[in-house]
């Protein structure tokens, strides 16, 4: 721009000029920039602004401007006493010193700070988005250690117990009900091993692992509990959090085993609507209910699906008639927030 000025008030005065030859003039005193530039740059990702240490800041700063405009300062006298003399001497330098000192040095500083601010502004938004990146990646690792921590494992009470089921079953000689436990836990034992990685499994899967589970429980607690299962079959594709029935099973299991009236009816129902899987757990809980309707496995349940679908599931427990609780989980189909 200064050259393009120069050019057009020569002509105005009618001096003789050639567009070239100003050009020419100019050039060691503004094409120097483009080497110069990217050191600036280069300095603002090496430099990093804090502000409890403002007076290191500023000192290295300035230091390293001084050394970048001393370099730039240097190649413009070198270029300018070649261009017009043809060779370096002593008397060309001179005179480069000579016009350096008369020309607005000030301009060079506001150039320096132009070019430093806008290379910190781009470092600084470059280390604010890695900063975000890191934290991202680190929030996602954090989620998943949540969910692998709260996806639900079989209870150690319920492999002690069915342990000690089968070593009765055993003694007394009802080997065919040990040998169908052992079978169903094997089962169960083989899914959560294959499945310790996956957060999510078709809900077939997770039904064959409910119903080993009920097995189990059949033998422990025989007509105690009247156990009915009814999945839609057009449901059985989709996906779900994998081992989520288990602890809703087991909390309604652990209800209808503190009463004292047999044939107590415990009825999981599992369809879907156009944009939800809707599943319902109806049991009886006894008068004087320990679990409060919602145990430590609920609690983790709940925990892990605000972390999987925010907040567009529900989770609710509704007293119906005669003693008897619904349990009622909705999940979208397809897609979640984690």
């Amino acid at each position: 721009m200064a050259a393009s000025n120069s050019y057009r008030v020569s002509l105005h005065f009618e001096r003789p000029v050639e567009w070239l030859s100003v050009w020419m003039e100019y050039l060691p005193w503004w094409g120097n920039w483009a080497i110069v530039a990217p050191l600036i740059i280069a300095t603002t990702q090496v430099v990093n602004f804090d502000q409890r240490h403002l007076l290191s800041f500023a000192l290295k700063s300035f230091g390293i401007m001084l050394t970048i405009m001393s370099l730039y300062w240097l190649l413009t006298i070198l270029e300018v006493g070649l261009y017009r003399d043809g060779t370096i001497t002593m008397a060309a330098i001179k005179s480069s010193v000579d016009r350096l000192l008369l020309s607005p040095i000030h301009m060079d500083f506001l150039v320096y700070l132009a070019v430093f601010c806008s290379g910190y502004s781009y470092s600084y938004y470059q280390r604010l988005a890695q900063q975000k990146r890191e934290n991202e990646a680190l929030s996602k690792q954090l989620v998943q250690v949540e969910l692998h921590s709260l996806k639900s494992q079989l209870n150690p009470h319920f492999l002690f117990n069915t342990l000690n089921t089968i070593a009765s079953l055993i003694r007394l000689e009802q080997k065919s009900k040990a040998i169908t436990a052992l079978t169903e836990l094997s089962l169960m034992l083989r899914t959560v091993l294959e499945n310790q990685k996956n957060q999510f499994i078709p809900l077939e899967h997770e039904i064959e692992f409910i119903q080993s589970y009920l097995s189990i429980q059949k033998i422990r607690f025989e007509d105690k509990i009247l156990i009915a299962v009814d999945v839609e079959p057009s449901c059985l594709g989709i996906d779900i959090p994998c081992m989520l029935l288990q602890p809703l099973v087991e909390n309604a299991i652990q209800h209808g085993s503190q009463l004292e009236s047999d044939q107590n009816e415990l009825r999981l129902t599992i369809e879907k609507s156009p944009l939800y899987l809707e599943i319902k757990l109806i049991n009886k809980i006894p008068e004087k209910d320990e679990h409060k309707g919602f145990g430590l496995g609920l609690s983790n349940c709940r925990s892990r699906l605000e972390k999987l679908y925010g907040d567009t599931f529900a989770l609710t427990l509704t007293p119906i008639e005669n003693g008897y609780f619904e349990t009622y989980l909705r999940l979208p189909i397809g897609g979640v927030d984690a």
